[in-house]
């Protein structure tokens, strides 16, 4: 496909769909066993009906926990996630989320529905893969 066709592609078809997710209160070590045990370095945070509460990286961690000395046994993944999030939504094209992304330099976009349940994640792994770039 040629870029200028494969603009208009949904995010639908190019995200992660399959997910690694923690709740709020799971606590921030839980969430560390978490990310190494599954290779992955963020956890989108969700509550019991899967709506999306925020995000959790291992930046957050680093920065928000571990280099202020935070005790990451008791404190809870709710108290350092990031939660003003940008998303997108089934229906955004590659070129939305392209753009979203390099204009507030993100490397991941969780997509949600019209009721923010959790659907999927797009990240710029998956878009490499599809044969966008966009630094």
């Amino acid at each position: 496909m040629k870029k200028f066709t494969t603009a208009n592609v949904k995010v639908s078809r190019v995200m992660t769909k399959n997910l690694i997710t923690v709740s709020p209160s799971t606590t921030v070590e839980d969430a560390v066993k978490k990310m190494v045990d599954h290779d992955v370095e963020c956890l989108p945070v969700v509550d019991s009906e899967g709506i999306l509460r925020g995000l959790l990286t291992f930046r957050d961690i680093v920065t928000k926990a571990v280099y202020l000395g935070v005790d990451v046994r008791k404190s809870k993944v709710e108290e350092i996630m990031a939660k003003d999030l940008v998303t997108c939504d089934l229906n955004s094209t590659v070129l939305d989320v392209v753009k979203k992304m390099k204009n507030k330099h993100l490397r991941r976009i969780p997509v949600v529905n019209d009721r923010n349940k959790l659907m999927g994640l797009i990240t710029d792994f998956d878009l490499a893969l599809f044969g966008w770039s966009f630094k």
